[in-house]
């Protein structure tokens, strides 16, 4: 059985014994390293990285400890790992050894600590071009991960104030809505809020957008001919930070953009990303004078 394999089913079995969800990831490695001598002895989880060397300090031999789990997919993206003092007592060492191999896998970016939450693995960056109208399941994809998409809302809506004036069309009128999560191996990545005028909503709500991006079918069927867009550092409210798993307190990135087909304004869409999950570059080359 693999290593993920095995992940999957020792944590359904946890939750049909009764343990929470976001508690089983934790319970997991500590059950797995629970056994672990004060030596740290790698052979329990098969790695990919060369085994601890008995010379390196003890702090470094846990942090290569805990990296293999992670690299093994013991533990995944977003999975809670134990406390220092957990990990103190299970590998039996003082608890400022403990902190030192967690500190060292923070400051590599692996391990993300939420105050009053607790350390988690850190989830791996999805990055797009700023410039280009690329489809993010395929980028996700190309970056070696899995993508799958939840639909929130498909419908006619009658928009006013903002939206309306986005679109450029008066208020009250009916435009097709889709709101859609986006999750990059199961970790909900971008909230996409879009909003497309009525002459081409009929066709655009009946795709099915767990299957083909909007960006995709739209690309596909509306070439473009024109995009605008705005990046701004936001805070959200708690139905979309309960969405994308954050606490409402912590920055997203809020991407606001119209795009235009043949000089026709076709949609806009305002889409919101985790910083830590989502990330955005561009290279400009100037024409010599």
């Amino acid at each position: 059985m693999s290593l993920r394999l095995f992940r999957k089913s020792a944590i359904t079995a946890l939750n049909q014994a009764g343990v929470p969800q976001a508690h089983a990831p934790a319970l997991l490695f500590s059950s797995l390293i629970y056994n672990v001598n004060t030596r740290l002895n790698v052979k329990t989880i098969p790695m990919s990285r060369s085994a601890p060397k008995k010379h390196q300090p003890v702090y470094r031999q846990m942090e290569t400890y805990i990296r293999g789990l992670i690299d093994q997919g013991v533990l995944g993206a977003g999975d809670q790992v134990p406390t220092e003092v957990e990990l103190a007592h299970q590998f039996n060492v003082s608890r400022m050894t403990a902190n030192k191999a967690i500190t060292l896998l923070r400051e590599q970016g692996i391990l993300t600590r939420t105050a009053g939450l607790g350390t988690f693995v850190t989830p791996r960056q999805t990055e797009v071009p700023i410039m280009d109208i690329v489809d993010l399941h395929e980028e996700i994809k190309n970056n070696g991960g899995h993508y799958h998409a939840e639909i929130i809302h498909q419908e006619y809506r009658t928009i006013y104030g903002d939206a309306a004036w986005w679109l450029g069309i008066p208020a009250g009128h009916s435009v097709a809505y889709l709101e859609v999560l986006h999750f990059d191996n199961d970790v909900p990545t971008l909230l996409e809020q879009r909003y497309v005028k009525a002459d081409y909503a009929k066709q655009f709500l009946r795709q099915d957008f767990t299957k083909k991006t909007a960006t995709a079918y739209l690309l596909d069927h509306y070439p473009l001919s024109e995009i605008e867009q705005s990046i701004e550092a936001v805070n959200v409210d708690e139905s979309i930070a309960q969405l994308l798993q954050i606490n409402p307190s912590q920055a997203c990135l809020r991407i606001s953009r119209r795009t235009w087909s043949k000089d026709q304004l076709i949609s806009h869409a305002n889409l919101f990303a985790v910083g830590g999950r989502y990330k955005m570059h561009s290279r400009y080359l100037a024409s010599a004078k």
